[in-house]
């Protein structure tokens, strides 16, 4: 589900940043500030339109199926520990929130479907991730990690917690859990590719600068 994943890259950092603590709030705005939300709705949009697996996978996650099945999710102590570790972390903001909101969103969240020729003459779908991914302003994304963990704080706080190797354990704790595998199968059945997501989220974390 790397497609999807990517596109709400936008809508996430904005849920977060409604929920988090007064500094990391402004600090995130920051962050979001720097997506380019037309050119990923243009490729959200063309994906919508030419792909069923990903409009099947959108519709899902506006769905109240998809709401059963996050609260399955939650009640998993492995789950549980690695919401409390970010929780913990993060100022204090329960991260769960960002999840518990998203299919309200999702449901309000209007795709474009004006979509430049030159973007559908290229379409192709093993290409999407890169696509997308590239389409982010890496350099000023790992400029204002860098100028922000100077400074300390609680963005500080939250992204060394997030590149400490304990947090990538209780990913793949919480992944592996036999209590997940349920829900987490119904999301691969919807088109959701979890571990793509997982290697989504840590790909953009590795953007910022090293931290001890």
């Amino acid at each position: 589900m790397a497609k999807f994943s990517t596109v709400l890259i936008g809508l996430v950092l904005s849920i977060l940043s409604c929920l988090a603590a007064a500094d990391l709030r402004a600090d995130l705005r920051d962050f979001m500030a720097l997506v380019p939300r037309r050119r990923i709705g243009h490729i959200a949009a063309r994906y919508y339109i030419f792909d069923p697996k990903f409009r099947q996978a959108v519709e899902f996650l506006r769905s109240d199926d998809f709401a059963k099945t996050w609260r399955q999710m939650r009640m998993a102590p492995d789950f549980a520990d690695l919401i409390d570790y970010v929780t913990e972390s993060g100022s204090g903001y329960d991260v769960s929130s960002v999840v518990d909101k998203l299919p309200n969103r999702l449901r309000a969240f209007q795709l474009s479907r004006v979509v430049p020729v030159d973007m559908m003459l290229r379409r192709d779908l093993t290409t999407f991730l890169h696509e997308a991914l590239q389409s982010l302003p890496r350099a000023q994304f790992y400029g204002l990690m860098v100028r922000k963990v100077r400074e300390g704080g609680d963005f500080a706080k939250f992204y060394k917690a997030l590149r400490d190797r304990e947090f990538r354990e209780l990913v793949n704790t919480a992944r592996h859990a036999k209590d997940l595998q349920t829900p987490l199968n119904k999301l691969s059945k919807k088109h959701i590719n979890v571990d793509e997501i997982i290697q989504i989220a840590f790909e953009l974390i590795s953007w910022g600068p090293q931290v001890r």
